[in-house]
Parts: C-alpha cells; sequence; structure tokens
C-alpha cells in the first residue's frame, strides 16, 4: 500500500502499531490496529444450534486515535473478518459524529469477488454478498475530506457494520474512536462518551460494549506496571451486562482455544464507578518485549433468544523494561 499523507502535525510517522501483514501501509501520523469485535453465541447452558451461534464478526482498523488530521482526507483501511459465521455480510459505513451533527459519509459494500483495498457499491441486489466458510477477511478502504466535519477540535468517527444472518436477525459490529481535526471550522468537540468504544448489536438483544476510556491509547512503549481505564458494561439499550473478560494475547481461534493471561473472569460489569471505567493493572515486566493486545469483552445475555451478545475490543501496546 502506498504511504498515507493527510496529516500535518503527526506525533511519530511510519508503519500502525499491531497492524496485520497486509496492511503494510507507512502512515503520516501515529496509528494503532485496533480489532473490535461481536459474538452471538450461547453461554455454556445455553443450548448450541444454528440459531443461538452465529460466530463472530470482526472489524479493525489502523486508526490514527486523537492524532490531528490538518488538510486533506481521512484515509483508513478497515478489516471485516467473519469467523463461523453463516451470514451474507452487507456493508461497513463510516459516519462523522461532531458535538450536534452525524452523517455517513460513505459506504463500502462487502463483495465476494471485489479486490482488497477498494470500497465497492452494492450487488445488483441492491447489498453486498460476501459469505464465508471457516474464517474469511476482507479490506475495505475509507477515504473522505475533513471538511466535511462541522467543526474542528475532538471529533468522532464511527465504522457501523452489518451482517444479516439466515434466520432473518442482523449482528452489528460498531467502532467508535476520536480524532482531532483542524478543518478551519469553528472548534467544538465531541462529548458524548469521548472514548474508544467497541459495541456489538444483535437484533433483539440490543449493545454490549467494551471501551477504553484511557485515551490517547499509548504511542510509545510502557513499562513497570500500567493501569489503563476501561469499561465493560452494556450500552444505553442493550440487556444487563452478565460477564466480563480481560486478557492479554489470547487466540480463541486456536485449537485449543488459547485465553491468553487472563486478567479478569467474572460475573457482572467492570467499571462500577460513575464514569462507568476502573483501572486494571497490567505487570508489563511479566512480559516480553515488543508488541501485545490487551482484550476486553463484556457479554449481555439474551435469555429470550438463547443465546448471548458480546462485545469485544482489542488494543495493541508495546512493551520495553
Amino acid at each position: 500500500m502506498p504511504a498515507l499523507s493527510s496529516g500535518a502535525a503527526p506525533a511519530v510517522a511510519g508503519p500502525c502499531m499491531g497492524a496485520p501483514a497486509a496492511d503494510g501501509t507507512t502512515y503520516a501520523e501515529s496509528r494503532q490496529f485496533v480489532d473490535t469485535q461481536a459474538w452471538w453465541m450461547p453461554d455454556i447452558d445455553q443450548a448450541n444450534n444454528s440459531t443461538t451461534n452465529t460466530g463472530h464478526t470482526h472489524m479493525g482498523a489502523c486508526i490514527p486515535e486523537r492524532e490531528t488530521i490538518s488538510s486533506g482526507n481521512l484515509t483508513v483501511n478497515v478489516r471485516v473478518v467473519l469467523h463461523d459465521n453463516p451470514g451474507k455480510a452487507d456493508y461497513v459505513a463510516m459516519v462523522f459524529k461532531t458535538s450536534d451533527s452525524e452523517k455517513t459519509v460513505q459506504k463500502c459494500y462487502l463483495r465476494a469477488a471485489a479486490a482488497d483495498f477498494t470500497c465497492p457499491g452494492p450487488s445488483g441486489t441492491g447489498k453486498g454478498d460476501f459469505t464465508c466458510t471457516g474464517t474469511c477477511e476482507r479490506w475495505l478502504t475509507f477515504s473522505h475530506p475533513i471538511s466535511a466535519f462541522k467543526h474542528s477540535g475532538i471529533q468522532e468517527v464511527r465504522f457501523r457494520g452489518f451482517v444479516p444472518e439466515p434466520d432473518g436477525k442482523v449482528m452489528r459490529t460498531n467502532f467508535n474512536w476520536q480524532v482531532d481535526i483542524q478543518n478551519g471550522k469553528s472548534v467544538s468537540d465531541v462529548s458524548r462518551d469521548p472514548f474508544l468504544r467497541g459495541k456489538a448489536w444483535y437484533t433483539h438483544a440490543g449493545y454490549c460494549e467494551a471501551s477504553v476510556h484511557a485515551v490517547p491509547l499509548p504511542d510509545s512503549p510502557v513499562s513497570g506496571i500500567w493501569t489503563p481505564l476501561v469499561g465493560l458494561d452494556t450500552h444505553v439499550d442493550g440487556l444487563p451486562a452478565t460477564h466480563s473478560f480481560m486478557a492479554i494475547d489470547p487466540d480463541f481461534h486456536a485449537v485449543p482455544s488459547n485465553p491468553g493471561s487472563v486478567l479478569w473472569d467474572a460475573a457482572g460489569p467492570y467499571g462500577a464507578d460513575p464514569s462507568g471505567s476502573a483501572p486494571v493493572s497490567i505487570d508489563t515486566r511479566t512480559l516480553a518485549n515488543g508488541v501485545h493486545k490487551l482484550h476486553l469483552r463484556t457479554s449481555c445475555r439474551d435469555n429470550k433468544l438463547g443465546s448471548t451478545n458480546s462485545g469485544v475490543t482489542v488494543i495493541p501496546f508495546t512493551v520495553a523494561n
């Protein structure tokens, strides 16, 4: 991929921290590959069948979280992964959110025959047509002028992905993050939940959210005891959070599944103070130097549909002790 040059005041230009090999872009500002996921899978005591288990959808991107973009387009490569998901993926929308407006500025459809790192239009049916057996991925490239933001200052970008399932239900992935836009317009920072959030939505279950309140994400290495603020809870119109989980470097696609170094695994939400967040203590001295991933997962049980909706956010961090 060619270098992108959309920022005038980068913190550190270079490759994206934690990026998959497919995205070898050299960016003009610091970026981290953040992965958000939606899971619709039964709890241990819920029946496992084709309607209670529609697997995972991942939606991740190298984002310039809290970095300054002052000219040109905001360009982001988005990876969509289906894992054991029988649905037919439709599209991903990029939304620009300000303090007083919200607008979908671009839609890229998930097409079976489209080239990666493009923004395909819909199929003849007006929808996407990407299906998968096992694990499959597609890359979409979004690019839109920053002049489309109504204001300067800390603005929000949202990616929303839609996967209709065979039984008529819909799985959605939702990825909210902030960027410092300097486009010459009036300054008005976004103020509603201005932190990094990964939200899963499923028909009837609503939203279940895993969020990182410690913003910005660390561009430089961490050492010693690192205590980011996180929140694992339901969203405003979702079912109650019934379980919360945090781990370092898990691999749930491995056989057998690898839970990683578990930091928290308990019933209910995590982060009960008025802000909805709490610190998690990570002793980086127990980790090898290099890039690691912090996996955050909130589960919201749906007793009516007999399964569990889980929202996941995975952030990279670099250890140097």
